[in-house]
């Protein structure tokens, strides 16, 4: 056997890699973990709104009135 007959490519095995990834599933542990991380982001979102709300009110309350 020739050694550029014997399996794939690295190229063709990428591409094949990749078309296996898209058709592919994500596991229950993957989807759990994906849902997670977006309700940790909603939440870092919420805070980070209050936090903003709550500066520009600390601000106005520090601007001294004419």
């Amino acid at each position: 056997m020739d050694r550029f007959t014997r399996g794939r490519s690295p190229r063709r095995a990428r591409h094949a890699a990749a078309a296996r990834e898209r058709k592919r599933t994500p596991s229950f542990r993957e989807m759990r973990a994906r849902l997670r991380t977006e309700q940790a982001e909603s939440r870092l979102l919420e805070t980070e709104t209050q936090i903003h709300a709550e500066a520009a009110r600390m601000r106005l309350r520090l601007r001294p009135r004419r």
